[in-house]
């Protein structure tokens, strides 16, 4: 879209070029270029908005635009339109939260939106923002004023969209801050959000709006939506506020979904990074190294060690490292531990790549364990993005940490202990919470969220039935990549051995009749023969090739199952697979990659106890989530106790920050306005 070019101001404007006819020319061709562009912007702004819809604004859009759009489009009066249209389709988009976002950011730019003694707001910093009472003054409201005094909403959507999700917060926070806030943590499902300062008509008499609390526009947002979006701040915590502690009521009463809002973590791709180099680099040290060594015929360094002995032990102590990276809490030592799973998985996948490479140049895909190797290369690769995904889950627990902090300042425990500004509010208020006898019910459901960062029918039937569940709601990213791709790697491997053995076999001769009986006829060689017998048929003759294909099945049905899984079930689904496929099926898994002497048949049982034991109860686990899984009689809590129990340990002093300045910088605090509640500023 083409855009009109700025004026050159005064102190930047170029002196008068000579009055020569060439440059005459180039003053008239720059002329036109400059016509062309304005006509084609005033066409596009009337293409843009001759048609009214719910994605009015695309991403692109600039304020010229949308200041343009106030000019050309004229509402109803705003008290008419908010009676003409129902206060549950007070409602704005992403698109709507990205493009307002933008609005604030040029605003201070030019000069627009100021700093004032209340709100001394750092112009440049574009992380927390002027404060949402500065925005709403200064912003918001000169804004709708000339759309007709209706809502940001409304201006947006005249004939208003329905509501799926309800953001709570109580104006303490910087406007940068809030948004960031509910765009990373927007529920997948959810289309329209209600925000108190963009869907009230911030010019209209707000008291009057939200008079009678169970018939204000809160309230009726808030049973229209599924979702409840929770906006801690860094000055206090909500449910302090007594409207933040009606709306939790509200939720609970409804049976709504409430999550905690998360910030985008601050350089994650440049800490992931980082650890991706270190894979890198040590990757092609291991490579370089392994190059030394001639690999024969059948995939072996040196004509005796294969890939996976050489990198054996490094999968042993990759592993090993990661699972203290993953329990520990955040702090310097984790970051180290990040690091040391980072090279000995990088050193495993250097060795197996390099034997992996060669084998595949020279029997192509198959043949003298080539298919082996391969997978062996791909079980590098895995422990690989285990280890970068570390960092991930250490920054995500910092950030949950902060989290967590925020929405616990100056919260009692208890609702009727929330402050107002207007004492009649919180005694209207209040006699509601008592009337309905579901006061301590919501109190309890609060905790939930505090203790679990997800507060949800499912969670709260589980925390009665089994007792507090601590970060219920948080899982380990690099834990889950890693189980998953451990239940994935080992039936592949199976299938790849069962199939290598059965070619080489057949290729060296063992399997002919004359050696057969040979063999057999020995008394001593009884295993011998037995693995003979059983490597010398079709591996799809016996029950090894069906037992892996049917637990590679099941690893995939519970991927697909997590990706569907709500917010509230996947970190149940996350320890199952953890605690039952991770660490149930590690008898399995060792023999295999340490090669401890197995007989067949014991593999077989292995992997029979995978596929029929390990496997369904991860998947019914998985499926029926922490709610019904609790009310299995006599063992349900026990089972949702030992798969949610939070193994974790302090790694650093009491008495040192939770969020190191070099991690995660602290916010900058919002003025000196204190912790306000929206009764206070407008009610918006």
């Amino acid at each position: 879209e083409s855009e009109a070019p700025p004026a050159p101001r005064p102190d930047t404007a170029h002196p008068q070029p000579k009055n020569t006819k060439k440059e005459s020319g180039k003053i008239a061709a720059v002329a036109r270029i400059v016509l062309r562009a304005q006509m084609q912007h005033e066409v596009s702004i009337q293409q843009r908005f001759t048609a009214w819809n719910d994605e009015t604004l695309k991403p692109g859009d600039t304020t010229d635009d949308f200041e343009a759009f106030q000019t050309t489009v004229s509402h109803k009066d705003g008290a008419t339109l908010h009676k003409q249209v129902p206060s549950d389709m007070w409602c704005v988009t992403r698109r709507d939260l990205l493009h307002f976002r933008r609005v604030v950011s040029r605003a201070v730019r030019e000069g627009r939106l100021l700093p004032t003694e209340m709100d001394p707001f750092d112009p440049r910093d574009n992380r927390i923002g002027p404060s949402i009472p500065t925005v709403c003054e200064q912003v918001i409201k000169p804004m709708t004023l000339k759309a007709g005094n209706v809502s940001w909403a409304l201006m947006r959507h005249k004939t208003g969209i329905k509501c799926d999700l309800f953001v709570t917060h109580n104006w303490s926070e910087g406007v940068y801050e809030f948004i960031d806030k509910v765009l990373n943590s927007w529920p997948r499902r959810a289309r329209h959000a209600y925000c108190c300062m963009l869907s009230n008509p911030q010019n209209s008499d707000i008291g009057k709006l939200i008079s009678s609390p169970s018939n204000s526009p809160f309230a009726q947002a808030l049973r229209a939506s599924t979702y409840m979006l929770v906006v801690p701040n860094q000055r206090c915590s909500i449910y302090s506020r007594v409207w933040c502690a009606y709306e939790a009521y509200l939720a609970y009463s409804d049976s709504k979904l409430i999550f905690t809002a998360s910030a985008p973590v601050q350089h994650l791709k440049r800490k992931v990074s980082h650890v991706v180099m270190i894979i890198l680099g040590v990757c092609l040290v291991a490579v370089a190294i392994a190059a030394q060594f001639e690999i024969d015929d059948l995939g072996r360094l040196a004509g005796v060690v294969d890939s996976y002995m050489i990198s054996g032990s490094s999968v042993a102590v990759a592993c090993s490292i990661q699972v203290p990276a993953a329990i520990f809490r955040p702090s310097s030592a984790t970051r180290v531990i990040a690091y040391a799973s980072a090279v000995f998985s990088a050193v495993y996948l250097g060795f197996a790549g390099r034997i992996a490479a060669t084998m595949c140049a020279r029997n192509g895909l198959f043949g003298n364990y080539t298919s082996r190797s391969v997978i062996d290369a791909f079980g590098g690769v895995c422990l690989c993005i285990g280890a970068a995904t570390l960092e991930v889950d250490r920054l995500w627990c910092i950030r949950a940490q902060q989290e967590a902090s925020q929405l616990l300042t100056g919260y009692t425990g208890r609702l009727r202990d929330a402050k107002s500004s207007k004492d009649e509010d919180k005694e209207t208020i209040l006699r509601e919470l008592v009337t309905s006898g579901k006061e301590n019910e919501v109190d309890s459901a609060i905790q939930v969220l505090l203790d679990s960062g997800v507060s949800t029918p499912s969670l709260r039937t589980a925390v009665a039935h089994a007792g507090k569940l601590k970060a219920a709601g948080y899982w380990s990213l690099s834990m889950v990549l890693v189980s998953w791709f451990g239940w994935a790697w080992a039936p592949l491997y199976g299938i790849a051995d069962m199939a290598e053995r059965h070619w080489h076999f057949v290729e060296m001769g063992y399997c002919r009749s004359a050696n057969l009986a040979f063999v057999c006829i020995d008394p001593g060689q009884t295993s011998m023969c037995a693995s003979l017998t059983n490597y010398c048929r079709s591996p799809l003759e016996g029950p090894a090739v069906p037992l892996c294909l049917l637990n590679l099945l099941g690893g995939l049905a519970w991927l697909f199952s997590f990706i569907a899984l709500g917010r509230d079930k996947r970190g149940f689904a996350a320890a199952a697979l953890i605690r039952i496929v991770g660490i149930g099926s590690l008898p399995v898994l060792c023999p295999l990659l340490l090669l401890f002497p197995l007989e067949f048949s014991s593999k077989i049982v292995g992997i029979g106890v995978l596929a029929f034991a390990f496997t369904p109860v991860t998947l019914i686990l998985s499926i029926m989530g922490p709610g019904w899984a609790s009310r299995v009689p006599l063992i349900g809590p026990l089972i949702v106790k030992l798969l949610m129990l939070r193994i974790s340990f302090e790694c650093q002093r009491p008495d040192e920050a939770v969020l190191p300045t070099a991690e995660v910088p602290p916010a900058r605090a919002v003025g000196d306005q204190g912790c306000k509640s929206r009764d206070e500023e407008q009610g918006g």
